[in-house]
């Protein structure tokens, strides 16, 4: 008799077998599922890449005949500025001005004591009267030293006589020994005399020529006192501003001493560094007497200047030359020491763009609009130009710039050469 299986056992089996299939069931139909939906899909014709457009700003440009600019910093100096000083030892009367004044030719600065210049100018007067009365001496003394030499004269020529007398008598024993060498005695003196006389009147010149010189330093010691004394009261020698004043009155003044400081207002010149590489044409348009004109605004008031000349030296260290420039106009709101902001006008150029510094890439480059894409030119660059609106342009030559080009002004970090743009209107 067979054997039969029990009931729980052909559970158990069936259980297996539905856990094997099932897995294998949803497999399947997944993959069908996928197969389906692939099989009934909708076709999607593909989409064509489109070429970006940069979207940039450009103007229109024409070359023409411009002027470079420069800006340089600047400072106010007063070339002629004079120190007055003391010329006399005395003391501090008045001050009538005060720093920072403006004054005319002429004007009292400062007083000094004068006491002690009228007691010397009065001592050399005295000492030139003196002279002249020893002078006036000396004539008299010579007219009357002429008229005694002619008696001093007849006074030998008389005591001769009288010793050819004595002789005579002599001879003829009439006379003693010594009436004859009285008589010769008389005759030595009085030519002793007549020569005394004699050199009195030569030495004459002499003596007048030493009283003379005398009287000529005299003259000249009291033209000094009198000069000195004049220097008492200090006048403005110009017309000018008042820088310094170290003194005050009662303060003892020698020769020397700094008394104030003035500079003619109308004479200022502002010292600015022109880097090296603007210096040829610079120095070219000075040899040709092409005024170079500067201009600035100092609190609000227009100053000009003209390029005088270039320094003398230049600084180890320096990335320039020293200008002097002779302010034309203006000169009354500055002061020495005021720095400011000068824009030089160099000589003109001929051929040359003026762009907004956005439209240079690197150093010399730049790129001009064809066919809505961009194209690289390179340019010279000349120099910089502050428009009447204050604001800045770099000025650029290139044979290859023609009126009517446009030149793209945006700078785009991926500019090259057949980029596709768009101008903004």
């Amino acid at each position: 008799m067979p054997e039969t299986l029990n009931p729980p056992h052909r559970s158990r089996r069936a259980s297996r077998l539905l856990k094997a299939v099932l897995p294998l069931a949803l497999l399947g139909l997944a993959v069908a599922g996928f197969l389906l939906l692939k099989a009934t899909r909708a076709v999607t014709p593909p989409v064509a890449a489109q070429e970006k457009s940069w979207r940039v700003s450009a103007i229109e440009i024409t070359p023409s005949r411009l002027t470079p600019n420069l800006l340089l910093y600047g400072t106010v100096e007063a070339p002629l500025e004079a120190e007055i000083k003391a010329a006399v030892t005395a003391d501090v009367a008045q001050v009538a001005v005060r720093e920072g004044q403006t004054v005319v030719a002429g004007d009292t600065l400062v007083t000094l004591d004068e006491r002690d210049l009228i007691l010397s100018l009065r001592q050399r007067e005295a000492d030139l009267k003196e002279s002249e009365a020893q002078i006036a001496s000396e004539q008299a003394r010579h007219a009357a030293n002429l008229k005694a030499l002619q008696r001093e004269k007849t006074l030998l020529e008389l005591a001769e006589r009288a010793v050819t007398r004595s002789q005579n008598l002599n001879s003829r024993q009439l006379t003693s020994q010594s009436t004859l060498d009285e008589a010769r005695q008389a005759v030595e003196k009085q030519a002793l005399a007549l020569n005394t006389r004699q050199l009195e009147v030569d030495d004459h010149a002499a003596r007048l020529a030493q009283l003379q010189a005398h009287r000529a330093r005299a003259e000249a010691l009291r033209d000094q006192a009198r000069l000195d004394r004049s220097r008492a009261l200090v006048t403005a020698p110009f017309a000018g501003r008042v820088t310094r004043i170290p003194i005050a009155p009662g303060d003892r003044a020698r020769p020397g001493d700094l008394l104030l400081a003035l500079y003619p207002v109308g004479d200022l010149e502002i010292r600015a560094q022109i880097p090296f590489r603007h210096l040829p044409a610079t120095r070219a348009a000075l040899a040709a007497n092409r005024p170079l004109r500067a201009t600035a605004t100092v609190d609000g008031h227009p100053v000009m200047a003209v390029l005088d000349r270039l320094g003398g030296e230049t600084g180890q260290n320096s990335g320039g030359m020293d200008a002097l420039f002779r302010v034309s106009e203006g000169a009354d709101v500055l002061a020495p020491g005021r720095v400011l902001t000068l824009l030089l006008d160099l000589p003109p150029e001929e051929g040359v763009v003026a762009l907004p510094f956005e439209a240079l890439y690197g150093l010399d480059r730049i790129y001009r609009l064809v066919d809505g894409r961009m194209a690289a030119l390179a340019v010279e660059r000349i120099g910089e130009r502050r428009e009447l609106d204050g604001q800045a342009r770099v000025l650029v030559r290139s044979p290859e710039l023609a009126a009517g080009d446009r030149i793209v002004t945006t700078q785009l970090p991926n500019a090259i050469t057949g980029l596709k743009v768009t101008v903004s209107e």
